[in-house]
């Protein structure tokens, strides 16, 4: 039984970190995700490795209600539900699990063109889910262990679950979804044609092959679309010069998408919509993009203002009012470079809420937030310290945020720390908290009050920022 399990756990992992593998050692056949009665549909099969099923991490773990991100320069993984966090890395056995080294794996986790494989039943049962592996029909079963949700505890009690046959459409059947007909990729444009209104297409994009996803809401694939599934993905001849491929897939069945991915042979930026006149096709036009034109959002956050002092120093000044000055400086700074768009959470003495600092940059969906402080402790303490939370882009930007900055004030370095604090929590961007000095420290403080000082800060912040940003 613990082997089984171990098998089901590392077929889970290689799904994360690969796009498909089969279960079984020779000739492996698809396997199935099932979870509440409803088989989940995965860009990528699962696969058997050695006995061990792993799967798309992202794709599995975010419908059992965990967060996932995902550091590319450590190859590592992060699953976070309620108060577990688990990290995997590809190619490593030893997970760490709420800090700690864990069980060691019988499989690593594997990427597979782009793809992030784990084992499922170690990922899972950690988040408070049980497996059970069906040999008859390779499926993996999902459910919730006893105390988890309604149906806690309660396997699926179907011995050996029949296969699901392809629905068979009925010409007099009335159906609220959107069919999708024809998906033509021509020289010059994507055409994607529907029985219906067209919905409005979500489009992202995915490196290491790059690739760009088009998922359209509310859809299937029509009939004679589906037939040319293999494994539920089909493919579309290209005659872009920037696409290597078209492949589709009925993606998703709750809710109901269609999902088209476009192998790139180089960068481009796709924007798609309806033609005009007609509201059942959808018309998407790839565009390389222009050198020097690319703008990343940067959100430099002056921390408290207007009624919130924020600390007061030994010689009344207020944090708020160095913070701003700083915050001020960078901006300055930032409007010189042209690959930059700045913005700012506070220019003037304002107070604004740390919720409202938060949803000014995810409004905006910016690219990088930077909250700018001072500290206060007894007039002993002294340094410079940055702080993020949990992801791991947040802290490798808080990493190179450190270094500059210390390397401008020449203070002790307390280190890059992972802190609860809201604006870096709430941000769902790369995001750091910097404690410039304290201003309770009576060095500290006659520095940071100076001009020259807050030019090097500020410098040293727009630094980091370029650096993060690969920007020269």
């Amino acid at each position: 039984m613990m082997k089984l399990w171990s098998t089901v756990a590392t077929l889970l992992m290689i799904a994360l970190l690969l796009p498909s593998l089969a279960f079984g050692a020779t000739s492996p056949p698809t396997a199935k995700i099932v979870l509440d009665g409803k088989t989940l549909t995965t860009e990528v099969d699962p696969l058997n490795v050695d006995g061990n099923v792993l799967v798309p991490i992202r794709q599995i773990f975010e419908k059992l209600g965990a967060k996932v991100t995902w550091d590319q320069s450590k190859q590592t993984a992060t699953i976070v539900r309620d108060s577990m966090k688990i990290q995997l890395t590809v190619g490593d056995r030893n997970p760490v699990v709420n800090g700690s080294r864990a069980e060691q794996l019988e499989v690593a986790p594997m990427n597979v063109k782009g793809n992030v494989l784990v084992p499922v039943r170690f990922v899972g049962q950690k988040i408070g889910y049980d497996f059970k592996w069906v040999q008859a029909t390779s499926t993996v079963q999902i459910f919730p262990k006893s105390g988890q949700g309604s149906g806690a505890g309660t396997p699926p009690t179907t011995p050996t679950p029949t296969p699901t046959p392809t629905p068979t459409p009925n010409p007099g059947q009335v159906s609220d979804k959107v069919l999708v007909k024809t998906i033509e990729l021509t020289k010059d444009q994507l055409l994607v044609g529907t029985d219906k209104k067209s919905p409005q297409a979500n489009v992202f994009k995915l490196t290491s092959p790059d690739r760009i996803v088009i998922d359209l809401p509310g859809t299937e694939l029509d009939a004679s679309l589906a037939a040319k599934l293999v494994n539920n993905v089909g493919e579309a001849p290209s005659l872009h010069p920037m696409v290597e491929k078209v492949r589709f897939s009925n993606f998703d069945n709750d809710p109901a998408t269609v999902r088209i991915t476009l192998d790139m042979k180089a960068k481009a930026d796709l924007t798609i919509s309806a033609a005009a006149g007609q509201a059942n096709l959808l018309v998407g036009v790839l565009k390389a993009p222009e050198p020097g034109k690319t703008k990343y959002k940067v959100v430099i956050d002056a921390g408290h203002g207007g009624t919130d002092s924020g600390a007061v120093s030994l010689t009344n000044k207020k944090e708020k009012d160095f913070v701003l000055a700083v915050a001020n400086k960078v901006a300055k700074l930032l409007e010189k470079e042209p690959n930059i768009q700045t913005y700012m959470t506070r220019s003037t003495d304002t107070f604004v809420t740390l919720k409202g600092r938060s949803e000014f940059a995810n409004n905006l969906d910016a690219d990088l937030f930077l909250s700018i402080h001072g500290n206060k402790a007894t007039p002993t303490a002294g340094g410079t310290e940055t702080f993020y939370y949990e992801r791991a882009d947040s802290k490798a930007f808080a990493n190179v945020v450190q270094k500059h900055l210390l390397e401008a004030t020449g203070f002790k370095d307390r280190g890059v720390k992972e802190g609860d604090l809201h604006v870096v929590r709430e941000t769902k961007m790369p995001a750091a908290l910097a404690e410039v000095g304290f201003l309770s420290n009576a060095q500290e403080e006659a520095l940071m009050y100076t001009s020259a000082f807050q030019d090097k800060v500020a410098a040293s912040f727009v630094a980091a920022i370029k650096e993060y940003l690969k920007i020269s």
